[in-house]
């Protein structure tokens, strides 16, 4: 159940006025600048949205505070806004009415998020371990309101995804909407975090091995040896070292070059490759050309060939053209070198030889000789068995569990896809009886709406003939009147809160509040508002989904029945906020 009761305003001088709220469809009538569209902001302004209220006309001078009243399956709630947005109020109905505690724009939200989730933690959780990201009843108010601004789009048909603060984080909703295998997912996301931690150890252990590796074979390098250590031959080390503490000749394979025969060889090298790209450049840049001139000479062929007068110049053309054909294969044979690739690794080699060679041109002390065995030794008794294979299995592991998440995430549930489009041809059908425009839709043979996902379309269709495989299917079908797709999207609206409603497993307010939705109808097809209104509500009850409409027709030649109506102007004031007084020249 759910019901906003009250929303009172409060002017700077004390003054103020209340506007009371019944269950099910409230209707607001007013003539144009009455404040139809203010209203329909400060509802969503007193659940959260950030509006600068001071900036605007109405609100300047004249507005202190507002408290709205509501309640949520039995559970009374007062919650205030200021004209400072720093100062927000929240409170149980029960409690005293004395505001102590202010709260900011974030904790106020979060409290009103605790309210629709509905006080359960795991709703919100599992949600944001599905599309990781914090979504939150402020994301989903994209399903609460239709403005006049976007009315009739049925094209990523809601109204606030034309902001991209909103419209970024559809694609999430909808996954998380009509996805199907949300254990299967929460399962593999809790195996997920628990692979990552350790893969996180292993890393850290990896690390760690390096580092002994690396500061081993440095300071081996130090006493005048080639050997090396890799991590698996402690014994060959600690043997050498064991001879070398002992002063046992150490033989010393001598370098079949010297530091200066390494960096002429490396300098050789590096300027081969210099050349070589050089001409690789150079080539690609010549069968840019070519390929350029070719299009140029086959059209002129084409051209030439339609006439015989000018057939001596055909033949040269060709054989020029042949000539291209080979010099561009010319030029991919050389793109394609592999030449390239072992002077490269060659020159790597010689640059890790000539470091490494530099230690022989230092003269280390006995001093600093013992103090490299001891580093060695400390660090050869380290535990340094390789994490390497592990690590690797771990990762294959992981890239596999994240593979599996993303296809179980982006898997449609194609059973309540098709309930929605079912839901939304129903509400626009029951107009049939009481608008022409739908009962000349319906008769199409097929008729239906189809929801998409990709891309939140409402997408009309109906069944023809295939004059070439004379079978009969989809087609789909386009309403070219304002009137017609304003219909489709308000079902659209009615469908998907109904369908959320009854899962109940979405941050989502029991809400729909819609601007000005009369503008695009004559009058001999506004009855089908109220018509679908009145269909929606025959699958839900009005005491759990609550409508706000703000227009300047009466509501009867909508077709709506409404639970309370009232005008914004009365003898008392001038428009929606009490207080506001145009000023008159």
């Amino acid at each position: 159940m759910f019901k906003i009761s009250t929303l009172t305003m409060y002017s700077l001088k004390g003054e103020e006025y209340t506007y009371k709220f019944n269950d099910g469809l409230n209707y607001f009538k007013g003539v144009n600048n009455s404040g139809k569209t203010e209203f329909y902001e400060f509802i969503d302004y007193m659940f959260g949205a950030s509006n600068d209220l001071t900036k605007k006309p109405w609100y300047f001078k004249t507005f202190e505070k507002a408290t709205m009243v509501f309640e949520l399956d039995g559970i009374g709630y007062r919650i205030t806004r200021t004209r400072d947005p720093q100062k927000n109020y929240f409170t149980y109905y029960q409690d005293s009415q004395d505001y102590n505690e202010v709260i900011d724009p974030t904790e106020y939200k979060a409290k009103l998020n605790s309210i629709f989730a509905k006080g359960e933690a795991h709703i919100l959780r599992g949600m944001r371990n599905f599309t990781n990201e914090n979504l939150t009843y402020r994301t989903f108010t994209m399903f609460n309101f239709l403005g006049e601004k976007r009315q009739g789009i049925t094209y990523n048909f809601l109204d606030k995804c034309d902001d991209i603060k909103y419209y970024s984080k559809l694609n999430s909703i909808l996954n998380y909407i009509f996805n199907n295998n949300l254990e299967r997912i929460a399962e593999l996301q809790s195996r997920l975090v628990e692979l990552q931690k350790h893969l996180k150890n292993l890393e850290m252990t990896a690390a760690k091995n390096l580092f002994i590796i690396e500061q081993i074979n440095s300071n081996l390098k130090k006493l005048d040896t080639q050997k090396f250590y890799n991590g698996r031959n402690k014994d060959e080390i600690l043997y050498f070292i064991s001879q070398y503490k002992n002063l046992d000749e150490i033989t010393q394979k001598k370098k079949s070059k010297n530091i200066v025969d390494l960096e002429v060889s490396f300098n050789s090298i590096d300027e081969q490759i210099k050349i070589y790209e050089n001409r690789v450049f150079d080539t690609k840049q010549i069968q840019t050309e070519n390929e350029n001139r070719k299009k140029l000479l086959k059209k002129l062929e084409n051209l030439l060939e339609e006439s015989e007068v000018f057939d001596y110049l055909v033949d040269p053309l060709k054989n020029l053209l042949n000539e291209l054909d080979h010099s561009i294969s010319f030029s991919k044979y050389l793109i394609n070198d592999k030449t390239i690739q072992d002077l490269k690794l060659k020159r790597e080699l010689l640059k890790k030889e000539i470091k490494d060679d530099d230690n022989r041109f230092k003269i280390f002390s006995v001093e600093e000789k013992s103090k490299s065995i001891a580093l060695i030794e400390e660090y050869l008794s380290a535990d340094t068995n390789s994490v390497d294979k592990e690590l690797e299995e771990m990762k294959k592991t992981i890239r596999e569990i994240k593979n599996d998440l993303k296809a179980l995430q982006n898997s449609d549930d194609h059973k309540k896809i098709k309930k929605i489009s079912n839901c939304i041809t129903e509400l626009y059908e029951s107009a049939a009886s009481i608008s022409e425009v739908v009962k000349e839709d319906v008769k199409q043979n097929g008729f239906k709406i189809l929801y998409l996902k990709k891309g939140n379309v409402l997408q009309p269709v109906i069944k023809k003939i295939n004059e070439e495989s004379k079978e009969e299917e989809e087609v789909n079908y386009y309403v070219g009147s304002m009137a017609r797709h304003t219909l489709i999207q308000l079902s659209g609206y009615l469908a998907f809160m109904i369908f959320m409603l009854l899962e109940r497993k979405y941050p989502l307010i029991p809400l729909i509040v819609i601007d000005h939705i009369s503008k695009p109808f004559d009058n001999d097809n506004k009855k089908a508002i109220g018509q679908i209104i009145s269909a929606a509500y025959r699958k839900i009850s009005k005491k759990n989904l609550q409508l706000f409409i703000f227009d300047d027709n009466e509501y009867k030649s909508l077709g709506l029945e409404i639970d309370h109506s009232e005008n914004l102007v009365t003898s008392d004031k001038t428009g929606f906020l009490p207080f506001y007084f145009p000023h008159v020249n």
